[in-house]
């Protein structure tokens, strides 16, 4: 037992660091043909006034176990932000990010979201997009966020749920 707490506690540490290096890495290795992988999900954005960025896109990472799952998301807000911040809180449920919108989306007023995946959001308002996670509203008696940070100027975001 005394192992495998420790095992954990060092995956905690190291996997951030290595998805950041993976993302970092494409990201400079990019061609003018584009990425050398995209996000696997796109929340479209239903804008509401200005200039919106069509659609917000996610690297989401489902690592299934007996009785729940393990989900690390990044959602990829260079496409119209340079920088993003966690927003302090000590709630495991719910977690928030702010980044600062580039001039040419500055006037966006809009959300994306999708019924499919419904603990995801980001809300454009005031010059800013707030991503959140959210697992308030999942059915599930066990749900957690075991880790959030920024990694590569991206909100990244480590839940599990369970039965």
């Amino acid at each position: 037992m005394k192992n495998w707490v420790q095992s954990t506690n060092i995956a905690k540490i190291f996997s951030p660091i290595l998805l950041l290096g993976t993302i970092t890495a494409t990201a400079q290795a990019q061609s003018a043909q584009g990425p050398l992988f995209s996000p696997n999900v796109n929340l479209q954005v239903q804008r509401i006034s200005g200039v919106c960025p069509p659609t917000v896109g996610l690297w989401w990472i489902i690592l299934p176990y007996e009785g729940g799952a393990e989900h690390t998301v990044v959602a990829d807000i260079r496409a119209f932000a340079d920088n993003t911040q966690l927003v302090a809180s000590d709630n495991q449920q719910f977690v928030e990010f702010v980044s600062p919108l580039r001039s040419n989306y500055a006037s966006c007023v809009g959300q994306a979201s999708s019924q499919e995946y419904i603990f995801y959001n980001v809300e454009f308002k005031n010059k800013k997009a707030y991503f959140r996670v959210d697992l308030r509203n999942i059915n599930a008696p066990g749900r957690l966020i075991i880790d959030k940070t920024v990694a590569g100027f991206r909100p990244y975001v480590r839940w599990a749920i369970a039965d």
